[in-house]
């Protein structure tokens, strides 16, 4: 029940961590070399891009157009929505399904194959949270090598946070999915071994 209970906690600290990063804005910030000569920063995210100004003003606008960006943001932005989506059915599905809970009592086969959906749906939440961050990752690491600009773009806060919240519902899912198989074949083993109720009348 612990580690079920704690699978289930760690997945949604994950979702948590996938929301805050999807609608941050600091998936990549401006790098400079010589930090002494900085006036200003700006950083990205998938929704709007912000300036900070010599007054520590943060300045931001939404993109002219949601449609008309780079494929790497439109692909962002659909993943990640989609693993938030993933990651949000699972939290409702997986908590009827948890051991600690009082929903489905009556039957602890459905309430493991519950959880086991719930996890599930985690893991697929995760792995797309995690594909796009890593490719957005590896795309930020390939074009600061490759470009010769003094400001370089390097990874943001919000796309670590994304990335960490993707591996917290990648590993909780699979927790989860364990913890309910465990439960699933050890009732099966109790089942096929029943106790009979009066055991002197087998015998003659």
């Amino acid at each position: 029940m612990a580690l079920q209970l704690f699978g289930y906690i760690m997945s949604i600290t994950g979702l948590c961590g996938l929301i805050v990063g999807t609608f941050t804005n600091e998936w990549k910030i401006i790098g400079h070399e010589n930090d002494q000569t900085v006036t200003r920063d700006e950083y990205e995210g998938l929704w709007m891009e912000c300036e900070i100004r010599s007054s520590s003003v943060a300045i931001c606008k939404y993109y002219n157009s949601l449609l008309h960006q780079t494929y790497e943001i439109q692909l962002a932005r659909v993943m990640m929505i989609i693993s938030i989506v993933f990651a949000s059915l699972a939290a409702l599905v997986a908590i009827s399904g948890l051991r600690c809970s009082r929903c489905l009592e009556e039957n602890e086969k459905s309430k493991d194959r519950t959880a086991f959906a719930g996890g599930i749906l985690f893991v697929c939440g995760g792995l797309c949270a995690l594909g796009i961050t890593s490719w957005f990752m590896y795309g930020i690491v390939e074009n600061f090598f490759q470009d010769t600009h003094n400001d370089r773009y390097v990874i943001g806060r919000s796309l670590i946070g994304a990335f960490v919240g993707s591996m917290l519902c990648l590993f909780g899912g699979v927790l989860l999915c364990a913890c309910s198989v465990t439960h699933l074949r050890s009732n099966k083993n109790l089942s096929t071994h029943q106790i009979p109720k009066n055991p002197g009348k087998d015998y003659v």
